[in-house]
């Protein structure tokens, strides 16, 4: 079963060959949603010519953000190592990128608020962006939880 630790200040990830399969699965599922996913889209401006240009001149910076913090967990797990010892900026990577596709998960369920949990089905349940969302949020506590140790 997948674990996160912290040992000798340095992030430890370990991850076996159908776990570093499934993210990776999930990576790629959810990675062409970010950008569409509205909880993704910062708006600057309330004024659509000025938002215009907001997305012209900062969107692509953006989107160049989101593609290198998945390359950093792409890199990680096609290592084939069950064992990756992360940096603390590829830990940060890690955790951003996992925030992008929790909001893209959280979009094609039609998430916009809080507190949908306690009123989601079984079918709701049975979905499988409904897994890739937990699996990710419960990576991201565990990773989070390693740096504050």
């Amino acid at each position: 079963m997948a674990s996160v630790l912290k040992r000798r200040g340095r992030i430890q990830v370990r991850l076996d060959e159908r776990e570093r399969t499934a993210l990776s699965d999930i990576v790629a599922q959810l990675q062409t949603h970010i950008t569409r996913a509205l909880a993704t889209t910062p708006r600057a401006y309330d004024d659509e010519t000025m938002q215009g240009e907001y997305d012209r001149w900062v969107r692509p910076e953006i989107d160049r953000g989101y593609e290198a913090d998945l390359d950093v967990v792409r890199d990680g797990l096609s290592a084939g190592d069950e064992l990756l010892v992360l940096t603390e900026a590829q830990v940060y990577a890690w955790l951003r990128a996992f925030n992008q596709l929790r909001l893209a998960a959280a979009s094609l369920l039609s998430i916009t608020d809080d507190g949908w949990e306690a009123e989601a089905s079984d079918e709701f349940r049975a979905r499988p962006e409904y897994g890739m969302l937990m699996a990710l949020g419960w990576l991201q506590e565990e990773l989070v939880a390693a740096l504050e140790s």
